[in-house]
């Protein structure tokens, strides 16, 4: 429990992981609070992109435990593993806004496959993903 008395939405707890004799995460320990932001900084070839990669299981850790409101990430499988991950979003280093078009085609980009139908209903999808992260349309 954290100091409010309540399960953090992510807690890392003895992460490791190696990849031969290079120590990439050794026992990281992490907690990230449901509403709460959490950037992680550091140089190249620190670790940021494995420990991602480890939460997402896209890799898995040599030891320790990723928990997700509760539920042990490592070792999932399959169905399992696929329902935790439609849980995160991702953007991928470089990711970057269509500087060609307005914010609320690039939030709906992946869904239209980038074709320009649905307009009205991708717009009102657009404003209600927005605000969900706290942004205005």
């Amino acid at each position: 429990m954290s100091e409010t008395g309540t399960e953090p939405r992510i807690r890392i707890r003895g992460l490791k992981k190696a990849f031969g004799s290079k120590v990439v995460l050794d026992g990281i320990d992490l907690d990230v609070a449901a509403g709460e932001s959490l950037v992680v900084i550091g140089g190249s070839g620190t670790g940021k992109s494995v420990l991602l990669k480890c939460i997402l299981g896209i890799i898995r850790p040599d030891a320790g435990s990723i928990r997700l409101d509760g539920q042990d990430l490592v070792g999932l499988k399959g169905r399992a593993l696929s329902q935790a991950r439609a849980r995160f979003g991702m953007l991928f280093q470089g990711g970057a806004l269509f500087d060609s078009l307005p914010v609320w085609r690039n939030v709906t980009f992946a869904l239209t496959q980038g074709k320009l139908g649905g307009g009205r209903e991708m717009h009102r999808l657009a404003v209600e993903v927005l605000a969900k992260v706290g942004l205005e349309p």
